[in-house]
């Protein structure tokens, strides 16, 4: 990342008018917003297009390395045949500058630089910067949960950017969401049937019902989050569950990033190239996956992995210093992902499982914890095409397999005891455990989501790395809990950067917990 990049964005946005002054305020009232604005928002709906397309990189080398080498790789649901730097990389534990500085890069130059044109451009009472709003959380959240604390309220307002604490983040997100939910709401009320947005939206073709829930399902998501560390999380979930559009609670109105034949745009899947034998032929099923899927016989398993040459389906253990001696190999599993599979940002079984847990904290989430885990799993199995299965599986009371090694993969005991059967008898933990790991599963393969949510319940309980080079930085048994700060930020953003580590509360390591991240 070039090393000025936020400190000109802050300056661009200085020496420009804004408008609404785009301070701290977020804003308007929304009962001005009508269809007569829609001409200017057919000006810049390109940027909401780009916004969009940066959620989830699409460039194959960022995707790597803002989703797959950390989320996916700490998530469990990948193994890397790779032995980049030698074996000393972040999957050993050990950070390289180039990998450390990717999704800080990719955050700023691809997401916020975006937002910060949009912003610019239009009022922040119109359809347009309320879904930009969206789009934009829904980018930086994973931003703040690989790191902490981010340049986020003062992006774009004054330079040197500083750092916000990752609650200050959390809270601005929450307003922002709000804000947005505010705005749509309104429009949708008084232009029912309007697609605004429909030369430019590539997830819902400007249903802004749909946008409407997907608001209020990321608040459910970022609420659930944060709760053991804010007192206000439960009324946020509350409110985003009860609200009259509510979250998503059907396959119909998952966020899917795919092609897009109206609009001219082929959707190409960046982790087909990292995976297949067409590109750097990396990644294969994790020894967790293996454990899980193949110890619940759970029917997703040929949904997500292709069977190796003897007709098993087996992963390799995570964090292998010589993992490139198993590149090729036809023992392992490798994933179904073509390049044309949607990437799903949000499902409906997501949204199921954290109200079964919100519902198990006491929360008012429209039902019980067992009533709303079935029907996450339900939904899960529905979105592949098995629901015939859902019965029989919810029914089982098999647990997790041992793992057997091989060529050098140490051989490991079962990770749990879990099954998919709910057990009302169960202990609190253990009941978090269930809805958990079936979230893990539902899910997939969104590894940033599924890292984050190990790392602030525990579960589901995963195989160690089998080399760990953080010299005791990162403990094996607790895992990594965050990415260190870019190595560009302590040369561009010196003085910032180093106060975001008093923020941090802890070194700057991938030992230090983040704000949400309290067990």
């Amino acid at each position: 990342m070039n090393k000025h990049f936020i400190k000109l964005c802050a300056l661009v946005a200085l020496c420009t008018p804004i408008y609404g002054c785009l301070d701290s305020s977020l804003n308007d009232d929304p009962d001005k917003v009508h269809v007569s604005r829609l001409a200017q928002d057919n000006l810049y709906g390109t940027y909401l297009t780009t916004l969009q397309r940066n959620v989830v990189a699409e460039d194959q080398n960022d995707f790597q390395l803002t989703e797959d080498l950390f989320g996916n790789m700490y998530a469990g649901y990948y193994a890397g045949t790779q032995s980049w730097e030698g074996g000393y990389n972040a999957t050993t534990y050990v950070f390289p500058d180039g990998w450390k500085d990717r999704p800080f890069s990719v955050a700023y130059t691809k997401v916020m630089s975006n937002w910060q044109q949009l912003r610019l451009k239009t009022d922040s009472s119109s359809v347009l910067f309320a879904v930009g709003e969206v789009v934009k959380v829904e980018a930086m959240h994973k931003t703040t949960d690989i790191y902490g604390p981010i340049p986020y309220t003062r992006f774009g307002l004054q330079t040197p950017v500083p750092y916000d604490s990752q609650k200050d983040v959390y809270m601005r997100f929450f307003s922002e969401l709000d804000h947005a939910i505010g705005v749509l709401t309104a429009f949708d009320r008084l232009n029912p049937s309007a697609k605004p947005l429909s030369n430019f939206d590539l997830i819902y073709g400007s249903d802004l019902k749909k946008w409407i829930r997907f608001a209020n399902s990321l608040k459910l998501r970022l609420a659930i989050r944060c709760h053991k560390a804010y007192d206000g999380a439960q009324a946020l979930a509350e409110a985003a569950v009860n609200n009259d559009y509510g979250v998503i609670e059907e396959n119909e109105d998952n966020a899917v990033m795919q092609t897009v034949g109206a609009l001219s745009f082929t959707y190409n899947n960046p982790f087909y190239n990292i995976y297949s034998t067409e590109g750097y032929n990396e990644d294969r099923m994790g020894a967790s996956m293996d454990a899980y899927l193949n110890g619940f016989s759970d029917p997703r398993l040929s949904k997500f992995f292709a069977p190796a040459i003897d007709g098993q389906y087996r992963g390799m253990r995570n964090g292998m210093r010589n993992g490139k001696n198993f590149q090729g190999n036809e023992k392992l599993s490798a994933p179904t992902i073509t390049r044309s599979t949607p990437y799903v940002w949000m499902n409906a079984a997501e949204m199921w499982l954290l109200r079964a847990e919100g519902a198990l904290l006491g929360w008012n989430m429209g039902g019980t914890a067992k009533d709303l885990y079935e029907e996450g799993v339900r939904t899960s199995l529905a979105q592949h095409g098995l629901s015939d299965s859902a019965d029989n599986y919810l029914a089982s009371n098999n647990t997790p397999s041992a793992y057997a090694g091989m060529r050098g993969l140490p051989a490991a005991d079962a990770p749990s005891d879990i099954t998919p059967a709910w057990d009302d008898n169960s202990t609190d933990a253990k009941k978090l455990e269930r809805i958990i790991t079936q979230k893990w599963i539902a899910i997939y393969p969104l590894g940033q989501e599924a890292w984050s949510e190990f790392r602030r319940t525990g579960y589901p309980k995963l195989f160690p790395v089998v080399d760990n080079f953080s010299n005791g930085k990162v403990n094996t048994n607790i895992q990594v809990r965050r990415v260190p700060f870019p190595a560009s930020e302590y040369i561009g953003n010196k003085a910032e950067v180093e106060k975001a580590v008093q923020l941090l509360g802890g070194e700057d390591t991938g030992g230090t917990s983040l704000w949400w991240d309290k067990q």
